[in-house]
C-alpha cells in the first residue's frame, strides 16, 4: 500500500482554551491519519498550555509551539512560524474555533493530481453553539481570482489545502495586515493561477463558527488599522485588475478606495487617507490623466477641509479609470 503523504495542520490560537478542544477532537476524528497538528500560541493566558499538554499526552501527532518573542504578535506571525517548523508535503491552515468533518483531509487529498497545487472545499456556517446557519455553496470557476476577490466564491482559511512546494519562496501571511489577512493572502495566491492547477469541491467539509459579538463589533467600530488594511488590499487588487484589463474588478476596487478615502477623512484617519492618495494617484496618472489631476488637487484639499466632501465622493464614484491597455496587451 502506498504511504499517505504527511499533511501539516497549522492552528494559531490566542485565549481559546474553551474552544480549541473541540477543534482538536475533530482533527483526531479524521479518516486520514498521516497528519501532524502544530498549534502555535500567540501569547495565551487562559489555560491553553494545560489543554495542549493533555492532547499531546493523548496523541504524539500534536505539537505545541509558542510564537518566538522576536516575532510580531498576531495570528499572521503564528501562521507563518507554523509553516517554518512544518514537515508535511501539504499545508492546511486552520482556525482554533472551527471544526473539521471526518473526511475533511481525505476527500481533498484524493482530489490532487500531479498538476494540482491546491484543492478548495466548501463548508457550513454554524453559530457559536455549532447550530446550523447555512451552507457555503460553490460553483466551479475558470476565473478563480476574479470570483474570489469579488466575493462570488467565498473561500476561507479552512477551505484550502495547499501543496507545500507551491508556497516555498512565497510571501505568506502579511504581518502588516490586521484585517482581511486571508483575503490578502489568497488574492496573491490565486492571481493568474491556471484552472488545471486547482480543484474546487462543492462539498461542505468543515464547520465555520460565527461569533455574534465579533460581527456586531466589526459593523459598528471604525479602526484605522483595519481601514488601512482594507485600503492596502484594494490597491493591490486594483493593480491586478488593471493588469488583467478587467473593467469589473477595476470598477469595484476603485469605488471601494473612494469610499475608504472619504470614510478615513471623516474619521480624521490621516494615515489611511494619505496612503490611499499616495498609491491611487500613480495608478490614475498612468491610466487616466484627467481623473488624476482632479484627485491630486481636490483630494489633498479635502483631507483638511470638509467643504465639498459629499459632492466629490458622489462624483468620483460615478467616474471610472479609463485604461488604455487591453487584456491582450497586458499578458
Amino acid at each position: 500500500m502506498e504511504k499517505q503523504p504527511l499533511v501539516s495542520i497549522i492552528i494559531p490560537t490566542f485565549n481559546r482554551a474553551h474552544l480549541i478542544g473541540e477543534t482538536l477532537d475533530s482533527v483526531l476524528a479524521q479518516t486520514y491519519h498521516n497528519w501532524e497538528c502544530l498549534v502555535v500560541d500567540d501569547g495565551s493566558t487562559d489555560g491553553t498550555d494545560e489543554v495542549m499538554a493533555a492532547y499531546m499526552a493523548k496523541d504524539t501527532r500534536f505539537q505545541y509551539h509558542h510564537r518566538p518573542k522576536d516575532r510580531l504578535p498576531g495570528g499572521n506571525a503564528a501562521r507563518n512560524y507554523g509553516f517554518e517548523v512544518s514537515r508535511g508535503e501539504y499545508i492546511q491552515w486552520f482556525d482554533s474555533d472551527d471544526l473539521m468533518l471526518t473526511e475533511y483531509l481525505s476527500t481533498r487529498i484524493d482530489a490532487f493530481t500531479a498538476k494540482t497545487l491546491f484543492v478548495i472545499c466548501s463548508g457550513t456556517y454554524v453559530s457559536e453553539k455549532l447550530e446550523y446557519i447555512k451552507s457555503i455553496e460553490y460553483n466551479n470557476t475558470l476565473n478563480l481570482f476574479k470570483d474570489y476577490v469579488l466575493w462570488d466564491l467565498k473561500v476561507f482559511t479552512p477551505s484550502v489545502l495547499i501543496r507545500k512546494k507551491y508556497l516555498i519562496g512565497k510571501e505568506l501571511f502579511s504581518l502588516s495586515i490586521q484585517r482581511g489577512q486571508e483575503t490578502e493572502f489568497f488574492s496573491r495566491l490565486f492571481f493568474q493561477v491556471k484552472p488545471i492547477n486547482y480543484r474546487i469541491l462543492n462539498k461542505p467539509l468543515f464547520l465555520y463558527r460565527q461569533h455574534e459579538s465579533t460581527k456586531s463589533f466589526r459593523n459598528k467600530e471604525y479602526r484605522p488599522t483595519y481601514s488601512w488594511s482594507k485600503s492596502y488590499i484594494s490597491i493591490e487588487n486594483l493593480k491586478r485588475g488593471i493588469l488583467l484589463g478587467d473593467d469589473e474588478i477595476i470598477r469595484v476596487f476603485y469605488t471601494r478606495l473612494i469610499n475608504l478615502f472619504f470614510k478615513s477623512i471623516w474619521h480624521k484617519d490621516n494615515t489611511t487617507s494619505k496612503f490611499i492618495l499616495s498609491n491611487l494617484l500613480p495608478i490614475l496618472k498612468k491610466n487616466d490623466l484627467p481623473l488624476y489631476t482632479e484627485v491630486l488637487i481636490i483630494g489633498n484639499f479635502l483631507r483638511y477641509n470638509k467643504k465639498g466632501r459629499y459632492f466629490f465622493r458622489q462624483r468620483w464614484k460615478k467616474m471610472n479609470i479609463v485604461c488604455e491597455s487591453s487584456h491582450e496587451d497586458s499578458i
